[in-house]
């Protein structure tokens, strides 16, 4: 079976021989650990089964109940799978708000969460009203946060968080629509910044500010947990 990677330009290896190209003058790669991640990612690939996010999160009964992560309308496939990622660490619940910048199904959606996508709690929601209906139907206590350059308190002040908060986090182009900072008011909670030096950069990465402020909040929810194990 002969194995062509579309990923690696100009790189083609066999299933059958680890033999690198003599015009590149390298030794052979027969056995190294690149040569049978390749191998490996190519056979998966070729086996793959049809996969949907929509049936992603078969593990509801370990997820945290005390706190969500929102996506509200995300333009990339890849930040949203690495924040997938991210929430089956933390086994956080992600929820998804239309309309997205990409097809849900997208394979770079996927392989971005590499195989943790049977570990997330993903639910989508076709649109903000939808969205915030269905956030207003869920048990107290519960409150929206909403991360903006625009925000006026710093997202690490102490006793920011509590079980019950949401987390949301907008588009890569345009940030949190008005609704969500609305909302975050109404519903007890705040608009939060993380601070940044924006000489040369405007923004961070998504995904980036997603690990930074979900991090934070868990820290601020288990501190007491860990400082009394600590203590043990």
């Amino acid at each position: 079976m002969h194995l062509s990677f579309r990923t690696l330009p100009g790189v083609k290896l066999c299933a059958q021989s680890c033999q690198s190209t003599r015009s590149s003058g390298r030794r052979g790669c027969s056995g190294s650990p690149f040569k049978r991640s390749l191998q490996a990612f190519a056979e998966r690939e070729a086996q793959e089964q049809p996969w949907s996010a929509t049936s992603a999160g078969q593990k509801q009964g370990q997820q945290r109940q005390d706190l969500h992560l929102v996506l509200v309308n995300p333009q990339i496939p890849q930040n949203a799978g690495s924040v997938a990622r991210t929430c089956a660490a933390t086994s956080v619940a992600l929820h998804l708000v239309k309309p997205l910048g990409f097809d849900i199904d997208s394979r770079k959606l996927k392989r971005a969460g590499l195989d943790y996508w049977p570990f997330v709690v993903v639910k989508i929601h076709d649109s903000w009203q939808d969205f915030y209906s269905y956030f207003n139907e869920q048990s107290d206590p519960k409150r929206l946060f909403g991360f903006s350059k625009r925000g006026t308190k710093h997202y690490a002040t102490p006793g920011t968080y509590q079980a019950g908060d949401w987390l949301m986090f907008g588009a890569e182009t345009t940030g949190l629509p008005k609704e969500a900072h609305t909302a975050a008011v109404d519903t007890q909670g705040a608009v939060v910044k993380i601070p940044m030096i924006e000489t040369h950069v405007r923004s961070l990465n998504l995904a980036v500010s997603v690990g930074v402020g979900l991090y934070e909040a868990i820290r601020q929810l288990d501190f007491a947990q860990v400082a009394a194990e600590h203590e043990k």
